[in-house]
């Protein structure tokens, strides 16, 4: 597949490719080497529109809200086997405009959505509760008289579902929120990030491959414009949000508007609290892995490791070693283990917060520095931050950067404390060999998961989200197809119908 030239020109609307109302362009760069590779429409708020009343069309006068179940997975089961016919051009796309290195990217963010969109599709909605009985009860009418009322609860679609989903997770963030919107009955339009916008029109591409019903899905590229529109122009009955929390703030401002329902996936500084215990070269891989995954640029990452006083010193030399055996370079190699953050901009955030950070009474154990040889693209050393406390920069902000920032703690009581001692409540992880101190400790922490001896232990029927600045709403499982659902009670009293 040649990616200096686009899948597709232009936006999928209605099951047809339509050109932009407007000549803009956004470019697509490949973070490897900070060249541009191609150009996306910049979608305007009119183009924007057009989709969204696409939309409204397939879900008020379209089959689609009204399907069975069955027939809904059947649609699904062909995009995941459009999918799986496709997926070297998938991982080939996200590799080169996302940086994500290929030894992960087919696995993590081919593979995974694969295997999602089948799960929803032959396991989850088949069995999806959408009608709940409700049992005879006997009560008092507004004229005083006694009567038995029975009757039915109705899970229904919400309607038109924008779906805005983050660089980091191209297709996977497209796929999932696709799997469960479609599942309920909605039908949608998604916005990929500007950032990898070649990987959603290409999604776009195997959608129309895969014979959706005209105006079920829609997909949009562009920028500001676009995103506000989704957010405030009529039509649209549910956003579905994944991005930082700054930005996840302004869709839930701009919702509220017109008091559309929000699902916000966002951001976490999440703490991995390692006791002297643990078994510590488990638990320094994970901290590798926490750090170098999508080069740090993950919402769920643990980017903060709580160590016991006891084994601090160690635990830091064993992180130090393993993340000296790191080979950062070109994505596209299957040897290397982390290629380059998305932007400039965004390598200069984050180093911008390891010398704020320094500065602050940090130290530096490992990396902090662009690496030698690679002066294209960019890249950014792996790093290890310790000496630091809550306070501090790198322990405070989500970075989205490879940095790692260790923090030492007495007792169970200090360590709880500090790991809720956050803006943020999106994950955990407790490392530890008692599995009753793991559960008790597990409690106290307010966030959205705790992951005991691992780091992305999340369970396909488990609730994905978090608490406070990290969000509102859940995906995952059943809880993700029902956060596209509305409830509607039906009643009659008994022995009428």
């Amino acid at each position: 597949m040649d990616l200096t030239s686009n899948p597709h020109p232009h936006l999928f609307i209605d099951n047809r490719w339509v050109e932009s109302d407007r000549p803009n362009r956004l470019p697509v760069v490949d973070p490897s080497t900070g060249e541009v590779i191609a150009s996306v429409p910049d979608a305007s708020a009119r183009d924007t529109a057009t989709a969204v009343a696409a939309a409204r069309r397939a879900f008020d006068h379209g089959p689609w809200p009204s399907l069975p179940p069955k027939d809904r997975a059947a649609h699904l089961l062909r995009l995941a086997e459009v999918m799986e016919r496709r997926s070297s051009d998938l991982t080939a796309i996200v590799v080169k405009e996302g940086g994500f290195p290929v030894s992960q990217a087919g696995p993590v963010h081919v593979q995974t959505p694969i295997a999602h969109l089948r799960d929803v599709a032959e396991r989850l909605l088949p069995a999806f509760p959408f009608t709940t009985p409700l049992a005879p009860h006997t009560g008092v009418t507004l004229t005083g008289v006694a009567q038995a009322i029975q009757g039915v609860v109705a899970n229904e679609p919400l309607g038109v579902a924008a779906l805005i989903t983050p660089f980091n997770a191209p297709i996977a963030g497209a796929v999932h929120k696709l799997a469960w919107a479609l599942a309920a009955g909605c039908t949608t339009v998604v916005k990929p990030s500007a950032h990898t916008s070649l990987a959603g029109l290409l999604l776009a591409e195997l959608i129309d491959e895969a014979g959706f019903p005209p105006g079920v899905v829609n997909v949009i590229t562009g920028g500001l414009d676009a995103g506000i529109e989704l957010t405030t122009g009529p039509g649209v009955d549910v956003i579905s949000f994944t991005g930082s929390d700054a930005v996840g703030r302004q869709v839930m401002a701009q919702a509220s508007t017109r008091l559309t329902k929000v699902i916000l996936e966002l951001g976490g500084k999440s703490a991995n609290i390692v006791f002297a215990d643990a078994d510590l070269d488990r638990a320094a891989g994970e901290a590798v892995g926490n750090i170098v995954a999508n080069c740090g640029q993950g919402c769920l990452l643990l980017t903060r490791t709580l160590i016991e006083d006891p084994v601090h010193d160690e635990f830091v030399e064993r992180v130090r070693v393993m993340l000296s055996a790191v080979k950062v370079g070109d994505p596209a190699d299957p040897t290397v283990m982390m290629g380059p953050l998305i932007r400039g901009e965004q390598r200069d955030r984050v180093e911008h917060i390891i010398a704020d950070t320094k500065a602050q009474g940090a130290r530096v154990a490992f990396g902090g520095r662009r690496p030698a040889g690679l002066d294209r693209g960019f890249f950014l050393e792996p790093t290890l931050l310790v000496d630091a406390d809550n306070s501090m920069r790198a322990a405070r902000e989500e970075i989205f950067g490879p940095v790692g920032t260790v923090l030492r703690f007495r007792d169970d009581d200090q360590a709880v404390a500090i790991a809720n001692d956050s803006p943020y409540g999106l994950n955990a992880g407790v490392f530890t060999q008692d599995f009753a101190r793991a559960r008790a400790v597990a409690a106290r922490i307010r966030t959205g998961m705790v992951n005991v001896n691992s780091s992305f232990g999340v369970h396909p029927d488990a609730p994905f989200g978090g608490r406070k600045a990290s969000g509102i709403g859940r995906e995952g499982g059943a809880y993700g197809i029902a956060e596209f659902l509305t409830e509607k009670a039906v009643t009659w009293p008994v022995g009428k119908i």
